[in-house]
């Protein structure tokens, strides 16, 4: 840059400075954001040489292009925000290097000065994203929303992250390619996660990400359905209770409707008489279907025999149904609960607490499985039966 062109860019910045100087200071009551300007520099980190590709570089919205041509980028018009001191975020984005997000702290009278440094990356091993962030509900956009991507099932890495300009737009660079899990937050909005596939930069584009929002003050109305888990028949009278909001009792054909539950999870509790209460969790967001509530018969008496699931393995090809080994396995935490070995008759028993199972016959290498739920409250299920062909 000659002296020439220096001089008239921080003359520019001059100018900023004595426009802030001259009264736009934070109103005390209400109106207009105050705003102030912002000069930032990026340099290559390692070399402190500038780059030779175009920065994009946001700040609390703000956004702008820093050419290789240029030494350094002003941006005017930078909300200052209400915070004491005001901050604001920036993102720094370029062909080839990690994006990097930091928060900076801007002066009020005069013009803030920034240098940021960008890491090199390998384009062969990493990719660039980008997309919007938006309001679920009136599709505008998220201003300074935080965008990271982090390789999945790794929660130990570092992410890559950057804001949304005043678009609620973001571009992302130096992203591990594979599977990533993308999250976006803003204030006053539920976070968002998604897994994406991240495409490294030389093996071609990655497709814009579209995150739409919920705000953390959004309700929904809540409906579903409470049935006998063996008849599926409608259960009349129940007590449904979601987080804080009031009991409701369902109808004769055991629907329900629970008004303005906030948005985010939620603890939900069902009860009827003769039946096992249910409790669990629901996420509740905009566009939730009808929750089917599945209740258990209370058992009038404990088992008179030590088992609680019972069945019979037919071996077809021998002339005996001894030795094959069942399993049943906790399908939530895949821990094995009991085992037992058939009879001659094929017949096996197993004593295994409430859950879903996972029950597994093997014998010389042959295999079969089904899937069995044990009621609470002490019932006893019969015929799981399997048929098993040995060649």
């Amino acid at each position: 840059m000659t002296a020439a062109a220096r001089g008239a860019l921080l003359g520019a910045v001059a100018a900023v400075a004595c426009v802030l100087g001259c009264g736009s200071l934070p109103p005390e009551n209400g109106g207009d954001q105050a705003q102030g300007a912002v000069v930032v520099m990026v340099l290559e980190q390692g070399t402190n040489n500038p780059l030779t590709v175009p920065v994009t570089v946001i700040v609390g919205g703000v956004r702008g292009t820093l050419n290789p041509s240029d030494e350094q980028l002003v941006l005017r018009d930078v909300p200052l925000g209400t915070g004491t001191p005001p901050t604001q975020p920036l993102t720094a984005t370029a062909p080839g290097y990690t994006t990097r997000a930091l928060m900076v702290q801007l002066n009020i009278t005069t013009a803030t000065w920034v240098t940021v440094n960008l890491d090199p990356t390998d384009t062969s091993m990493t990719g660039t994203v980008s997309g919007t962030v938006t309001d679920l509900t009136t599709g505008g956009p998220i201003v300074n929303a935080y965008v990271q991507f982090r390789p999945a099932g790794d929660e130990q890495a570092q992410p890559v992250a950057g804001y949304t300009d005043a678009a609620g737009s973001f571009i992302i660079g130096g992203v591990i390619a594979g599977q990533n899990l993308l999250t976006a937050q803003a204030s006053g909005y539920l976070e968002v996660t998604r897994n994406v596939t991240v495409v490294a930069d030389d093996a071609g584009t990655n497709p814009d990400q579209a995150l739409a929002l919920v705000r953390g003050d959004t309700t929904v109305d809540i409906t579903g359905r409470v049935v006998d888990v063996l008849t599926r028949e409608p259960i009349q009278f129940a007590t449904v209770t979601i987080g804080d909001a009031e009991p409701v009792i369902t109808g004769a054909d055991g629907r329900f409707l629970v008004p303005a539950v906030p948005v985010g999870e939620a603890t939900i509790e069902v009860t009827a008489e003769r039946y096992e209460a249910y409790t669990g969790t629901v996420s509740v967001m905009p566009g939730l279907s009808d929750l089917l509530i599945e209740l258990f018969q209370q058992a009038q008496e404990p088992p008179t025999m030590p088992y609680t699931l019972a069945g019979t393995v037919t071996l077809v090809g021998l002339s005996s149904n001894a030795g094959a080994t069942v399993t049943a396995t906790f399908i939530q935490t895949g821990q094995v609960r009991d085992t037992a070995t058939t009879s001659v008759s094929g017949r096996y028993f197993m004593f295994i607490p409430p859950g879903r199972y996972r029950i597994t016959v093997t014998y010389q290498g042959h295999q079969i499985s089904t899937q069995v739920e044990i009621p609470p409250g002490g019932q006893i299920v019969e015929d799981v039966d399997f048929v098993l062909t040995i060649e």
